[in-house]
């Protein structure tokens, strides 16, 4: 059962030619008036979002339902906010963000 699982997912992906890609026009002339500086992300608005989750999806890849984010989101926004700020910051996504 899992050689025919694998097989069938297998061929829905493709390989793809990597010595004929199209050239790639710079839109962004590295002019500070044009980059994007003003990102507000503040427990409020991250409060805001968890609360909007739908409770009936599926646990994701780290096992945390939306359930229990909605629930613990009045505790949790200081945190998801510093999180997402200091990732914005520095460039850097945390190891905590995934598991690959």
């Amino acid at each position: 059962m899992a050689e025919l699982l694998n097989t069938f997912f297998a061929s829905m992906f493709t390989t793809e030619n990597t010595n004929n890609l199209p050239d790639i026009n710079n839109i962004f002339l590295d002019v500070d008036s044009e980059k994007l500086s003003d990102v507000l992300i503040t427990p409020e608005l991250v409060h805001s979002k968890i609360s909007k989750l739908k409770m009936i999806k599926s646990l994701g890849i780290d096992f945390v339902g939306s359930r229990m984010l909605i629930e613990l989101s009045s505790v949790i926004s200081d945190f998801v906010a510093d999180l997402f700020i200091k990732s914005l910051n520095t460039g850097d996504v945390s190891k905590c963000y995934y598991y690959f």
